[in-house]
């Protein structure tokens, strides 16, 4: 299988300020709009890139918070 992961973090490495600019531009087009699926998607995407620019997901404790065992 092709691991693409690489490819992605060098993308969003090289290009925050284009995607963060996306994200904002998505964020206020949500919020004067009245349907619930694209805040639902801005939400996705701010996920997945903070989590690919190492930031932890907003509202989840971190893992040894919980109890788990941390590796």
């Amino acid at each position: 299988m092709i691991n693409l992961d690489p490819y992605i973090t060098e993308f969003v490495g090289n290009n925050w300020i284009a995607l963060s600019l996306f994200l904002g531009t998505l964020k206020i087009i949500a919020r004067m709009t009245s349907w619930v699926g694209d805040d639902a998607i801005h939400t996705l995407l701010s996920g997945v890139f903070n989590q690919v620019r190492g930031k932890p997901p907003t509202g989840v404790p971190p893992l040894k918070d919980r109890g788990e065992v941390v590796k």
